[in-house]
């Protein structure tokens, strides 16, 4: 059975560098089109390189760790840098890469690679700070399949629960929503002047809702540490189990941050930094499912009500961010169409102020509970472990009920605002 785990990885990263051979050839076209004069050479640059890493990049390391594996060879314990180092490494980087962005010429060759290694330290910066310097079963090995792994087939498979589960939603509220929409669109005429309603209860507004506060929680914290099963199972202790969902984690929110970057490329910075400060969000919760299928493979007694309680706990950390998030958007399009003043009354701070700073601090609560959770479970006895674990997931839990509690409070001082004169 390992060996055809060894096998599997091996021809599947073949596969996946063979895929991106042909794409060698358009090395040529951002020059082309530099010097024709034509715009998007930078675009096509990134999308280029993109398309190389996932290819060449996340196939070769699945290739040759494989065969690696195949022949015997040892691979050491992780050791990544400390997180202070990798948070500066990504200040540098934002630097370096605003420079490059500005250089018309140099913007094609120069920044890309800045990009993608900007995006990838904030969530690998979460890892050593979960890691804390103690490996424990975590090697090198496991760590690049899996982080490649997160990235590519993990991402997939969120991708396709994206897609289905939206669409088995909107078939069973399809009755309700005939019914509530009118009603919600006349309250939102008659508070913001018209100049929202239709943007606001939109079928697309609402899908859009549904799928970044709802569905893509549901959806990515099921598909993130799917790809770590095979490995749980030889993995003994709960920590190890946590970390390496972890990874997987943060080769997800890698790929995440360069589709959102790369979709807003003219203020990719600012999204980065927005992203960087929620960057613990993916690596914690794949961390907490990972570990429930841990218990679920190991047959420890009560695993599949600690499953569902770690992935219900993992799903709200998520959606509670995204939520945040859609109100931020939600707001702003109101400030922009809408008749209000900018500012509420909230110490006369506007409220995308306000908001980023909720979100700032469920940022930094991930981080701290994230640790927390790790150092619960570094004793090396197993049972000691286990019974550390509970008092971290309550520790986690109840953070999560306070930020879930400060965001609706803040929510609903902005919604009075803008609904009462």
């Amino acid at each position: 059975m390992k060996d055809l785990l060894k096998w599997l990885t091996t021809l599947s990263g073949l596969l996946l560098m063979l895929a991106g051979v042909p794409a060698l050839l358009g090395f040529v076209l951002p020059l082309l089109l530099l010097v024709e004069g034509e715009s998007g050479a930078l675009e096509f640059s990134l999308g280029w390189v993109v398309y190389l890493v996932l290819t060449l990049g996340c196939g070769g390391v699945a290739f040759f760790q494989g065969l690696l594996s195949l022949t015997g060879s040892p691979s050491r314990a992780l050791r990544l840098p400390p997180t202070w180092a990798l948070g500066g490494g990504f200040f540098l980087l934002l630097a370096m890469g605003l420079g490059l962005h500005a250089a018309v010429f140099c913007a094609p060759f120069g920044f890309p690679p800045v990009f993608l290694l900007a995006v990838s330290l904030p969530p690998v910066a979460a890892v050593a700070w979960m890691m804390d310097r103690q490996p424990g079963g975590v090697t090198w090995r496991r760590a690049l399949v899996t982080f490649a792994a997160g990235a590519t087939v993990s991402v997939g498979l969120a991708i396709v629960l994206e897609i289905v589960l939206p669409a088995l939603v909107l078939v069973l509220v399809r009755d309700l929503g005939d019914r509530v929409l009118p009603a919600v669109e006349l309250l939102l005429d008659e508070l913001a002047g018209g100049k929202v309603a239709g943007a606001l209860t939109s079928p697309g507004f609402l899908v859009a809702l549904v799928e970044i506060a709802i569905i893509a929680p549901l959806a990515e914290e099921i598909a993130k540490p799917l790809i770590t099963l095979p490995l749980l199972k030889r993995l003994k202790r709960p920590r190890d189990a946590v970390l390496v969902g972890a990874i997987a984690g943060a080769g997800f929110a890698a790929l995440e941050n360069v589709l959102y970057a790369g979709a807003g490329l003219h203020v990719w910075a600012g999204i980065l930094l927005l992203r960087a400060m929620g960057a613990g969000i993916h690596p914690l919760g794949s961390g907490l499912v990972a570990w429930g299928w841990h218990d679920l493979l190991h047959r420890r007694p009560g695993a599949p009500g600690r499953w569902l309680a770690r992935y219900g706990l993992a799903v709200g950390i998520h959606a509670l961010w995204n939520g945040g998030i859609v109100l931020v958007l939600a707001l702003v399009g109101a400030n922009v169409f809408g008749s209000r003043a900018p500012t509420v009354n909230l110490l006369g701070v506007s409220e995308a102020g306000v908001l980023l700073a909720v979100l700032a601090v469920e940022g930094a609560a991930v981080w701290v509970g994230a640790r927390t959770l790790t150092r619960r479970l570094l004793p090396v006895d197993e049972e000691q472990s286990l019974a550390a674990s509970m008092p971290a997931e309550r520790a986690i839990a109840v953070w999560a009920l306070v930020c879930l509690l400060v965001l609706v409070l803040v929510g609903l001082t902005i919604l009075r605002s803008i609904w009462l004169p």
